[in-house]
C-alpha cells in the first residue's frame, strides 16, 4: 500500500503542519482528489492522493508538525471499517497467536496514529503475516516540484526561503486570526487558505465563525460576512502562544519566521558580500511611466514604478551577465534567462514571486504578470513555479515610505546579487549651472564577491543609471 508523505516544497523546508484533513479513513479517493491541506513556510498547499484507492490510515491529526518525507497517510485497495486509534508503527508485527491481542494479554499502546481496524471475525482465525515496510512515495501536490530559492519582503531586505534573505522587514507582529478556536484547542479550524489569510490580515479569530462550506469549512464569504458586521469582540489581539516574563513578551515563530531566521544567518555567514551605491535621477523615468499609463485601454493593468524598475534592471543585467550568475562548487554559473524576484508583504511574513524571462518582456507584459502574482501572494495561492527559479532580486523599500535614504540587502543564496531600492526623494541637485529640486533615488547593489568584483558591480550600476535616466531604452 503506497504512503502519502509530507512533501518537500523547497530546499529550506524541513517540516510542514497538517492544517486539515479533507478526507477520512475509509474514504475512496482518486489520483486527483485532494485529501489534506498543509502549511509550509511559504503558503498553504493542498495534497492530492496521487493514486486510486481507499484511505487505510491517517498518521497525524490536524495541527501536528510533520518532518519532510514522513508518511502521513496510507492508501490501499482494501475496504476498511470505521476509523480507530492504533499504535504508531510503520510495520505490523507478526502475532504469535491467532487472537488479535498481544500474547502477554496487555492492551495496545496509546495512540497517535489514526487507522482503520479490521472488523472482528466471528471466530478466531490465523492472523495475516506482517507487512513489509513500503518505500515512501512522493505525494502528488498541485504544481509541486523541487525548487531553489524563494524570496521575501516588500520594501526591505528580501530573503529567500529556499534561497533568499532579508534583514529588515515588517515588525515581528503576532500571527493573528490563525484559525485556532482558542489557545487550548488541539485542532485547527477548517478554513480555505483565502479565508485564513483574510482572517489573519483583519485580526479575526476563525474559531468564532460558522463555516458554510463542505464539512463546515470557513470560506471567503464567511469571513467577509463577519467583517461586514464590524470587529469581532473576540478578535485575536496577541500571538498565541506567548509568555510574559518580567515585562518581556516571548512570541513563538511560525514556519515562515523560523525559516527567515535560518536563511538570514546562513546567507550572511556563507556569502561574502560587497556593496555599491549610486544615486539616480528619476525625472525622465517617472515621466515615461505617466505617458505609458495615459495611453492605457480599458481593462489594462497600470504600469507601476516597480514594473518599470524590473524592466530597467533586466536591461542592465543583460549588459552585465556576471551579476546574473551564481556560485557553486568553485564555479560560476551564468544564467541565460533574467528571472527577477520582487518582494511582497504578506500577513505572517514576506514572499518574493518571480517574473521569468524579463529580458524579452515589455514593461506592460511585466505589469500584467505582477498584479496577479501580488494577489496570489497575499491570498496564499502561489504555486511553487511562481516563486522559484529567480536569478536576481529587487527589494523596493521606497514603496513603503518616502523617508528611506538608502539601505543594503542580503544576497539570496543561489543568486549573484540583490538590489535595494530606497525612496524617491525630492533633493537639491545640480542641473547645468543651477541647483534645482529634483526627484532622486539611491540604489545599493549587494553582490556575491565570489562571482563578481567591485568593478563589475560598478559597471552594472552604471548601466542601470543610463537606462533609468534615458528610459526610452526600456521600450526598445
Amino acid at each position: 500500500m503506497p504512503d502519502v508523505i509530507m512533501p518537500k516544497m523547497g530546499d529550506a523546508m524541513d517540516e510542514g503542519v497538517i492544517v486539515q484533513w479533507l478526507k477520512n479513513v475509509g474514504d475512496t479517493v482518486g489520483p486527483e482528489d485532494t485529501i489534506a491541506e498543509i502549511e509550509t513556510d511559504k503558503s498553504n498547499v493542498e495534497i492530492e492522493a496521487g493514486v486510486s484507492g481507499i484511505i487505510q490510515q491517517i498518521h497525524f491529526k490536524a495541527g501536528d508538525t510533520v518532518p519532510v518525507g514522513q508518511p502521513i497517510a496510507v492508501i490501499g485497495a482494501e475496504a476498511v471499517a470505521a476509523p480507530a486509534v492504533t499504535a504508531p508503527t510503520k510495520t505490523l508485527p507478526a502475532p504469535a497467536a491467532a487472537h488479535p491481542t498481544a500474547s502477554n494479554g496487555t492492551a495496545p499502546a496509546p495512540s497517535v496514529v489514526l487507522s482503520a481496524p479490521v472488523a472482528a471475525p466471528p471466530a478466531p482465525v490465523a492472523s495475516a503475516p506482517a507487512l513489509a515496510p513500503v518505500a515512501p512515495r512522493q505525494a502528488t501536490v498541485a504544481a509541486v516540484a523541487e525548487f531553489k530559492p524563494y524570496n521575501s519582503f516588500v520594501g526591505a531586505f528580501p530573503y529567500n526561503l529556499g534561497g533568499s534573505a532579508s534583514t529588515i522587514g515588517a515588525p515581528f507582529a503576532p500571527a493573528v486570526g490563525n484559525g485556532i478556536a482558542d489557545d487550548t484547542s488541539a485542532e485547527r479550524v477548517k478554513a480555505t487558505p483565502v479565508a485564513r489569510a483574510m482572517a489573519q490580515a483583519n485580526k479575526l479569530n476563525l474559531g468564532t465563525l460558522r463555516g458554510t462550506g463542505p464539512d463546515g469549512a470557513i470560506g471567503k464569504k464567511d469571513v467577509e460576512a463577519a467583517l461586514s458586521t464590524g470587529p469581532s469582540p473576540t478578535a485575536v489581539t496577541s500571538a498565541p502562544p506567548a509568555a510574559q516574563t518580567d515585562g518581556i513578551e516571548v512570541q513563538e515563530y511560525n514556519a515562515m519566521r523560523r525559516t527567515i531566521a535560518k536563511r538570514l544567518a546562513e546567507s550572511k555567514s556563507t556569502i561574502p558580500h560587497f556593496y555599491v551605491t549610486a544615486e539616480l535621477d528619476m525625472h525622465a523615468f517617472l515621466s515615461l511611466r505617466e505617458q505609458l499609463n495615459a495611453g492605457l485601454g480599458e481593462g489594462q493593468a497600470k504600469v507601476s514604478v516597480n514594473d518599470l524598475l524590473i524592466k530597467a534592471v533586466a536591461v542592465a543585467l543583460v549588459e552585465n551577465p556576471v551579476i546574473n550568475s551564481s556560485f557553486a562548487d568553485n564555479k560560476r554559473y551564468l544564467k541565460k534567462s533574467v528571472n527577477i524576484g520582487f518582494a511582497v508583504s504578506v500577513a505572517d511574513g514576506l514572499i518574493v514571486p518571480v517574473v521569468r524571462g524579463c529580458e524579452g518582456k515589455s514593461a506592460r507584459q511585466i505589469a500584467a504578470e505582477t498584479c496577479p502574482l501580488i494577489e496570489k501572494s497575499r491570498s496564499g495561492k502561489l504555486a511553487p513555479a511562481d516563486y522559484t527559479g529567480g536569478t536576481f532580486t529587487i527589494s523596493n523599500m521606497g514603496s513603503l515610505t518616502a523617508d528611506v535614504e538608502s539601505f543594503s540587502a542580503i544576497v539570496n543564496p543561489g543568486e549573484g546579487g540583490i538590489l535595494a531600492l530606497a525612496s524617491i526623494r525630492t533633493v537639491p541637485a545640480v542641473v547645468g549651472d543651477q541647483i534645482v529640486p529634483r526627484k532622486r533615488m539611491k540604489v545599493t547593489l549587494s553582490a556575491d564577491h565570489r562571482v563578481a568584483d567591485g568593478a563589475a558591480g560598478a559597471l552594472f550600476l552604471q548601466s542601470l543609471k543610463r537606462v533609468i535616466e534615458n528610459p526610452i531604452q526600456i521600450l526598445a
